[in-house]
């Protein structure tokens, strides 16, 4: 499939793009996505907001896979239908874009796919129990499918691959940072537990609480998931304490003047203020960095010029903390 992109992308572009559809499809089919990632999926790739009506209601989600307000299409956009009283369809004003059609006909055929399949599938379930625009029915008949254990419980955000054991009820969701996989497990549960080969495998764990909390717990989990590093494959929301809510905050926000700041620097610029700001000292930082003292310390103060502060103060050591977390969720 990917020769056959390269070759099509140097012969006819419009082909390949359309190929890439079929492509795209095919895997958001494959993970067993639910109904509310296939229109995410469907409106990255259209650029503009994709819909679905059902006799049950109307999800909307926009071109960065942000889910709106319901409104009823009408006869104002391109419709699709995609099963009986289902429509689909993607909110282009002006004419169509060359794929639109081929957009919706994948996106029909992939829902007809995902509602056979999906009778009573444990995915759904966790997809319904984590979503945030579930109903308090929706996500109770959802829990009780599920049948969690007993006490507080927790959703951990991981790549699609590695699947956990069946134990671990889990579902692939398409987010506005690429397919992630959800489990749900039981608070405290170590990681290494639920997946007995790891292999350096990086995940975000929400906070525990009631099934009512898992919603809550999805959203901080892909937040931690998004923090961590090679270094520190594991980050639990939990241990985030008041950056937590930062992050939180600054998912609905553009991104903020400092992490802007840092973003316009070079990767080396941000290793030398990462050293300063870990050693707690220009000399330490030096030798982590295998660079003279001087050098680091004539860098340093540019760099404090284009920022704005010291990072080697205690206010200006906060500040660069939280631009640099910023800056990392905003990459």
């Amino acid at each position: 499939m990917q020769d056959l992109l390269g070759r099509l992308t140097a012969l006819d572009p419009d082909a390949s793009e359309t190929l890439k559809v079929v492509s795209y499809f095919d895997t958001l089919i494959a993970r067993a996505v639910g109904v509310e990632s296939m229109l995410r999926g469907a409106a990255v790739l259209s650029g503009a907001t994709v819909g679905q009506r059902d006799p049950r209601q109307i999800i909307r989600v926009r071109a960065d896979g942000v889910r709106i307000d319901p409104i009823d299409p009408g006869g104002r956009w391109m419709l699709r239908e995609s099963g009986p009283d289902v429509v689909v369809w993607i909110e282009r004003e002006g004419d169509p874009h060359t794929n639109d059609g081929m957009i919706l006909e994948r996106l029909t055929l992939a829902l007809g796919i995902l509602r056979a399949r999906r009778a009573g599938d444990p995915g759904s379930a966790v997809e319904l129990a984590i979503s945030e625009f579930a109903s308090d029915g929706e996500r109770a008949a959802a829990l009780a499918r599920l049948r969690l254990p007993v006490g507080p419980v927790a959703v951990v955000a991981s790549p699609p691959d590695p699947s956990p054991p069946a134990q671990h009820p889990s579902v692939v969701v398409a987010t506005r940072h690429g397919l992630t996989r959800a489990t749900i497990v039981a608070a405290g549960a170590p990681v290494d537990q639920v997946w007995t080969d790891a292999g350096g495998l990086r995940v975000g764990i929400g906070t525990s609480g009631s099934g009512e909390h898992l919603p809550d717990s999805w959203k901080e989990a892909l937040i931690a998931a998004r923090l961590t590093t090679d270094s520190e494959p594991v980050v639990a929301a939990g241990d985030l304490g008041a950056l937590l809510l930062v992050a939180t905050a600054a998912e609905s926000r553009d991104v903020h003047p400092d992490a802007a700041a840092l973003a316009r620097l070079d990767p080396r610029s941000r290793d030398l203020l990462d050293a300063v700001v870990d050693e707690l000292s220009v000399r330490a930082a030096a030798v982590r960095l295998g660079r003279h003292h001087s050098s680091v310390q004539d860098r340093l103060t540019a760099l404090i010029d284009v920022l704005g502060y010291d990072p080697r103060t205690s206010r200006g050591h906060a500040r660069y903390v939280l631009a640099r977390m910023l800056f990392t969720l905003s990459d």
